[in-house]
């Protein structure tokens, strides 16, 4: 060993001390982010000191989680490493699939998919729909990931197995499911987000009017913003010029549509200041709420919809605006009384319960009984 590499290793030792340094003093003096705006998420913050969360490693598990959402120049760190992996040729960084010419999908391992939630879930609607039998049909559209529509084209053996979920909900709702998993393309999914794009959610509108048994009044679409960088993008931050674009229906600023959002009222269910910010994808709705009436300007004589939903429901919206004289969203996350009673208090024609596959098996609905009590 040459007398020169004891020096070398001594500021290599430095170097990474100062860094370690400069990374923990940062995080300490620097405010606690609530949210990042790019991954539009909550960041974790510091957990509170409790003799028992330390006993049972709670305290440890939040302290790693604090310190890992809240050290300095966090974003930066990401893209570097998501860089490296990407050198490295790999094609799954922090949940998302890397396509080809840019092109992002979510992936779901089989751990992180609950099964049991999935069939619970199946089974509440089946009860939804029996307890309404005879006065309100009830629709279930399951919304296949991209994961699943593009699975011949790449390798997506880590994802959770699709398919058969979409049998299991076959055989506990019969002909109350809207198969959709062959009706979806590749271009129908935003290529940096998880959601469907426009014209995903009016192919689905599309298949659902036919079910329900109307006349589709598709509407014309006009493009308002073509720098949309997802959720997925902002999990992997890698460079690179691949944006999608938002698209509305033409004259969407002046359709004279209300939305009473959780009591607050609206003169539009477009939010235009929504593509001033990140995530925008908020321009339909302008977000989630517990409940949200929509009510057309020219819904004379048409049917209403109670819509059960996730946010593939927002976009899904405006695709059947013109069908019908009253929509209602019902967000399990936030609504804590019975979807049956509403359904029935309240005179709904139709009952559709919308959402992604990944979705319907992360959040458990009570749809027959009130959470209220």
């Amino acid at each position: 060993m040459s007398a020169k590499d004891p020096k070398k290793n001594i500021i290599l030792m430095v170097s990474a001390v100062l860094i370690i340094a400069f990374l923990s003093l940062g995080t300490l003096i620097l405010p606690d982010r609530e949210k990042s705006d790019n991954e539009n998420r909550y960041l974790a913050q510091a957990p509170d000191f409790d003799i028992g969360d330390i006993l049972s490693g709670e305290f440890e598990e939040d302290s790693e989680k604090y310190l890992t959402d809240q050290i300095i120049g966090r974003e930066q760190w990401i893209s570097v490493y998501s860089n490296i992996l990407k050198l490295g040729l790999r094609k799954d960084i922090n949940g998302v699939y890397l396509l080809k010419d840019g092109v992002l999908a979510e992936r779901t391992t089989p751990w992180e998919f609950d099964r049991n939630t999935f069939r619970g879930n199946l089974d509440n609607v089946a009860l939804l729909r029996d307890d309404l039998k005879g006065r309100i049909p009830v629709d279930v559209m399951l919304v296949p990931s991209a994961s699943f529509v593009n699975r011949d084209a790449y390798n997506m053996s880590t994802n959770f197995p699709e398919e058969p979920c979409f049998s299991q909900a076959e055989d506990a709702l019969g002909e109350s499911l809207i198969l959709l998993k062959d009706r979806m393309e590749p271009d129908m999914y935003y290529k940096t987000d998880h959601h469907w794009n426009m014209e995903g959610a009016m192919n689905a509108a599309s298949v659902y009017l036919d079910r329900a048994g109307l006349k589709a009044d598709l509407p014309e679409l006009v493009t308002v913003s073509e720098d949309f960088r997802g959720t997925l993008y902002s999990k992997i931050l890698i460079n690179g010029d691949r944006t999608d674009d938002i698209l509305l229906p033409a004259g969407w600023e002046d359709d004279g549509t209300k939305l009473i959002a959780d009591g607050e009222e609206f003169d539009s269910i477009y939010f235009k200041d929504r593509l001033e910010q990140k995530d925008q994808y908020e321009v339909y709705l302008g977000g989630n709420y517990g409940r949200a009436d929509i009510v057309p300007e020219d819904g004379d004589g048409k049917p209403s919809l109670l819509i059960v939903k996730d946010s593939y429901a927002n976009s899904f919206v405006p695709a059947v605006l013109n069908d019908f004289s009253k929509i209602t969203l019902i967000d399990p996350r936030y609504y804590r009384g019975s979807v049956e009673d509403l359904a029935s208090s309240e005179g709904y024609d139709r009952v559709l319960v919308l959402f992604s596959t990944v979705n319907f098996s992360q959040q458990k609905l009570e749809l027959t009984k009130s959470l209220l009590g």
